[in-house]
């Protein structure tokens, strides 16, 4: 029986990290998109199923530019301890990917990284590795860009994952941010790649 796999980073022995953006695809994820871009930097976005529809075209450039898209399950709600409602989210939203862009996630990030040895087991059976992060900079609270940049590069080290989120404009300072970080990354030799490339995982399938 799988019972599958939890990471919280990857390799300290790595000169990489990941970055994610949880909640979208959304108001923000195109501008991030533009900032990684410039910087040559890859990353991960977890995106909700029920969010999938009619943004197709968004969803299609996060892969063309590089990018995985993993699955934050279909609605933002607490799944730990419910492994079968977790399980019929994951299915839903990886149809829904498939349908829309061809693709099945490898990767789940839960809804308030809210799991369970279930909900874990669950994503396994569906190929998928769960993942939950070693740095966040809350920015879902909307503080300054300065102080998101301020929380991640203090805590950020080789292998590290890192929640951010693209979901809505109240959190425009994570983009202005984002530049920050990517150049700090840089001073420090540390490479954004994909989740699935940190941990080498399985591509998007």
């Amino acid at each position: 029986m799988r019972t599958g796999r939890y990471a919280d980073h990857g390799p300290r022995s790595s000169a990489r990290i990941a970055l994610t953006f949880d909640d979208g695809p959304g108001r923000l994820t195109e501008p991030v998109l533009d900032v990684l871009g410039a910087r040559g930097a890859r990353a991960t976005f977890n995106v909700l199923g029920e969010r999938v529809e009619g943004r197709e075209r968004l969803l299609r450039r996060i892969l063309e530019e590089g990018h995985e898209i993993g699955s934050h399950a279909f609605h933002h709600e607490h799944l730990g301890g419910r492994p079968l409602e977790a399980w019929r989210q994951l299915r839903r939203t990886g149809a829904a990917l498939q349908e829309a862009v061809g693709i099945r996630p490898s990767v789940f990030r839960a809804p308030y990284g809210h799991v369970s040895r279930g909900v874990v087991a669950a994503a396994g059976v569906l190929g998928m590795t769960t993942v939950g992060w070693d740095v966040d900079p809350r920015d879902y609270e909307a503080p300054p860009a300065k102080v998101i940049h301020q929380r991640v590069a203090a805590a950020i080290e080789p292998g590290s994952i890192v929640l951010l989120h693209d979901d809505r404009r109240a959190l425009e300072p994570t983009v202005t941010a984002l530049e920050k970080i990517l150049a700090t990354l840089a001073e420090r030799g540390l490479e954004p790649v994909t989740v699935s490339e940190l941990l080498e995982a399985p591509g998007q399938g």
